[in-house]
C-alpha cells in the first residue's frame, strides 16, 4: 500500500512543530509520496499560519474549523478527507491532534503515529494546558501505534511518565537547506529597512515569546553589552504572550533604542542573513528548529546547553554552549564573538558542515518513511 499521511496539527503560529511539517511534506513530495496538511482550528480563527504557508508551497491543505476546544464532530471530517484523499496513515502533532486523530484511526482503521515536539508543554504554570497534557500521555499516547520524540531529553520524560520505550523513536528535526543558501537579495537594503545603522553589529534570535526560550536574560545580556558602548542591536523576531512584557523589560533596562521587537516573519532565512550572531537563551528546548536553520544560514551561533543541544554542537567548534539563565556569562560570551570574526567565520563554516550532513530534511523523512511504510504493513 502507499504511504499517504495526513500531518494533523492544531498551529497556534509557524514555530518549530509547524517548520517540521512543512520540510517533511516537501521531502515527503520529492520521493513521490503524498502529504496533506490537516490544519485544526477555532471555526472563529483566521486562516492557520501552517495552513497559509503550506498553500504557498503548493501542498495539499484541508481546514478542520471547531465550535468547541474540542469539537467531536471533527472526527467526523477527518474521517471524509481519510476517504476522499486516501489517507492511509495520521500523523498527529499535539495532544489535541493525538486525541482527534486517535479516534479517526479507529473508527477508519488506520494506523497514527505522532511526534512530540516539546515535553512537558510550556507555559508550566498554565493549569489547563498541563491537565491536557497529563491526559495526553497518561491516556492517548499509550493508545497510538508510534510516538517519536525530537530529542532523547523528551523520549527519556515520557518513559518515566509511564510510555513504553519500545514505542518511543527518536528523530532529529530536519530542515531544508536550499532555503538557506541563497545568497541573492540586499543585505544592506534590508538592514535600513529595518532602520538598522550599516556599522552595527546584529545579534538575532527567532521563536515564540514564551518564558520557555529565556528572553529575559538575553536582555540583561544586551544591558551589559550595551554599557560597553558596543555598536550592537538586537534584533528578536517571533511573537507570543510575553511580548508585552518584554517590551515592558526592555524600557525598564533602558535598552528599547537597541532592541527591535518585529514580530512574526515568516521569510527566516532572509532575517538570518542579517545577523552577525544567532543566539538561543532558552531554558528548555527538544532540538530547536531555530538554531538548525541558523546553523544552516553560516551564521555563528551561541545557545543554552540544554536538551538534545548539545549532542549536535560542539563547543567552539560549531558554536558556542553557555548554561541557561546566566546573563553575565551570556553577555560575555557574545561579545567575544562579535569582537572576533575569523573565529565566529570558522563556526559558521563546521556548523553549516554538521547540519548539511546530520539534519537535512530528507535524512529525517527517511527515518518517518520507515516508520510509516511498518505501520502500514501491520494493519
Amino acid at each position: 500500500m502507499s504511504v499517504n499521511v495526513l500531518q494533523l496539527h492544531s498551529s497556534a503560529g509557524l514555530y518549530g512543530a509547524e517548520t517540521v511539517i512543512l520540510n517533511l511534506s516537501k521531502a515527503l513530495r520529492q520521493i513521490k509520496c503524498t502529504s496533506t496538511v490537516g490544519c485544526i482550528a477555532d471555526a472563529q480563527q483566521n486562516k492557520p499560519e501552517l495552513g497559509k504557508a503550506a498553500e504557498t508551497l503548493g501542498l495539499d491543505v484541508v481546514y478542520f474549523p471547531m465550535k468547541t476546544k474540542l469539537d467531536l464532530l471533527t472526527v467526523g471530517k477527518i474521517g471524509q478527507v481519510i476517504h476522499s484523499r486516501g489517507i492511509t496513515i495520521i500523523h498527529a502533532h499535539g495532544y489535541k491532534s493525538n486525541a482527534l486523530g486517535l479516534i479517526a484511526s479507529k473508527l477508519y482503521h488506520i494506523p497514527i503515529i505522532t511526534t512530540n515536539h516539546l515535553f512537558p508543554p510550556m507555559p508550566l504554570d498554565n493549569r489547563k494546558l498541563q491537565l491536557y497534557s497529563k491526559f495526553d500521555v497518561s491516556f492517548t499516547m499509550k493508545r497510538l501505534d508510534k510516538i517519536v520524540a525530537v530529542s532523547e531529553e523528551i523520549k527519556d520524560k515520557l518513559i518515566k511518565k509511564g510510555l513504553i520505550e519500545s514505542k518511543i523513536t527518536v528523530i532529529e528535526n530536519g530542515i531544508d537547506l536550499n532555503e538557506y543558501t541563497n545568497n541573492e537579495f540586499d543585505k544592506c537594503a534590508f538592514r535600513r529597512y529595518l532602520n538598522i545603522d550599516a556599522d552595527s553589529f546584529i545579534v538575532g534570535t527567532l521563536g515564540r515569546l514564551s518564558t520557555q526560550k529565556g528572553y529575559t536574560f538575553l536582555l540583561e545580556a544586551a544591558k551589559k553589552i550595551l554599557s560597553h558602548k558596543t555598536p550592537a542591536v538586537f534584533l528578536i523576531a517571533g511573537d507570543g504572550p510575553l511580548r508585552g512584557q518584554l517590551e515592558e523589560y526592555a524600557k525598564k533596562l533602558n535598552i528599547s533604542e537597541n532592541v527591535k521587537f518585529i514580530g512574526f516573519r515568516r521569510n527566516t532565512a532572509t532575517l538570518l542573513k542579517i545577523m552577525d550572531v544567532f543566539v538561543l537563551s532558552s531554558i528548555d528546548e527538544g532540538l530547536p528548529m531555530a538554531m538548525l536553520e541558523a546553523m544552516a544560514a553560516r551564521i555563528p551561533v551561541l545557545v543554552t546547553s540544554v536538551g538534545d543541544i548539545p549532542k549536535v554542537i560542539e563547543n567552539n567548534k560549531n558554536g558556542n554552549l553557555v548554561e541557561p539563565g546566566n546573563s553575565e556569562i551570556l553577555a560575555d560570551k557574545i561579545l567575544s564573538l562579535l569582537h572576533n570574526r575569523p573565529l565566529c567565520e570558522q563556526l559558521a563554516d563546521n556548523a553549516f558542515d554538521t547540519v548539511s550532513r546530520y539534519y537535512s530534511k530528507e535524512a529525517m523523512c527517511k527515518k518517518y518513511l520507515d516508520i510509516y511504510n511498518d505501520l502500514i504493513a501491520i494493519k
